[in-house]
């Protein structure tokens, strides 16, 4: 008897944590969400701080691709909170997939700066590439960035297709690059070649090669985002029942879960936890009909409750 109460005491907890899943998702995408956007915040307002105090023209900071990027990733994680603050509240995180395809582009750019100032800048300028602000701006908050875009877990994987979509913020400034730099010039008013782009190799060579890094590095990204995503769930899900469970304990699971998603989604916006079907639907060897049938139940119970 004591057995058994321990048992249901157990699958209690067990169902309690399936639950909690979306919440502890939503809390590290506020977390994340909140460091990048001051991280960027900090790198665009250190450097208005700094050509402030050598009296030249704000709007002139932007023809450093650090800005630029950080203005990205600030507007990106801008748009995201709200998401994950109403995900937190209703332990269910959901997030458009622009809105994280431009996180993912956001954090792409600064960690490229980061790359360039390391390998590139640094040989020619160590100044330049890590000195005063510039050591937060091209090493600290790139670093910043990406561990929080790596802590933000979403249901979603990223493709190819979102890979190329991430290079385009590169292709639009090398584009103003080549015009301002090698088309116009300085002496006619355009900028000076911050980065080095002419120096080491032919522009169009050097437009070519960033592009291609930019896609080599955002397609790394993906790789190793989809898989911390692929581990935390199926560790969760691993952890979370043993391999003796029967079909009637997850479909009451279900049915739960269906429950409480029924109490917070909206009537006109209902959602599945299809990621979580799947890899409880792989494990156990079940149809995935099997279980969102006693969800869309459960979830229906709730709504008609309401």
């Amino acid at each position: 008897m004591e057995s058994k109460n321990t048992k249901t005491s157990n699958n209690t907890c067990e169902r309690q944590y399936i639950i909690n899943l979306q919440k502890n998702r939503s809390l590290f995408a506020v977390i994340s969400s909140f460091i990048s956007l001051f991280t960027a915040i900090y790198a665009i307002t250190s450097g208005l701080i700094l050509y402030a105090r050598n009296g030249e023209l704000p709007i002139n900071l932007f023809q450093y691709f650090t800005i630029d990027t950080n203005s990205i990733t600030a507007l990106a994680s801008a748009m995201i909170i709200p998401y994950a603050i109403e995900g937190f509240r209703k332990k269910r995180f959901y997030c458009p997939k622009w809105a994280l395809i431009f996180y993912y582009s956001g954090t792409m750019c600064t960690t490229l700066i980061m790359i360039f100032a390391v390998f590139v800048i640094s040989r020619v300028d160590i100044v330049n590439a890590f000195g005063g602000y510039n050591f937060y701006l091209h090493l600290i908050c790139p670093t910043l960035i990406l561990i929080s875009f790596f802590l933000m877990e979403s249901n979603y994987r990223f493709t190819i297709k979102d890979a190329a979509l991430t290079v385009i913020p590169v292709f639009i400034y090398a584009i103003i690059y080549i015009y301002e730099v090698v088309i116009k010039g300085e002496s006619a008013g355009g900028w000076e070649d911050i980065y080095y782009f002419t120096i080491y190799a032919h522009f169009m060579v050097s437009f070519v090669a960033m592009l291609t890094i930019s896609f080599l590095l955002a397609n790394i990204l993906r790789f190793l985002y989809n898989k911390l995503n692929d581990i935390r769930m199926r560790k969760l899900v691993n952890g979370l029942w043993g391999n003796d469970v029967s079909l009637i304990e997850i479909k009451i699971e279900f049915f739960g879960l269906g429950r409480y998603f029924g109490k917070k989604e909206y009537k006109s916006h209902v959602t599945l936890p299809l990621d979580i079907m799947t890899i409880v639907s792989d494990k156990y060897n079940i149809e995935i009909n099997e279980l969102i049938r006693p969800f869309i139940r459960g979830m229906l119970d709730s709504l008609n409750n309401r």
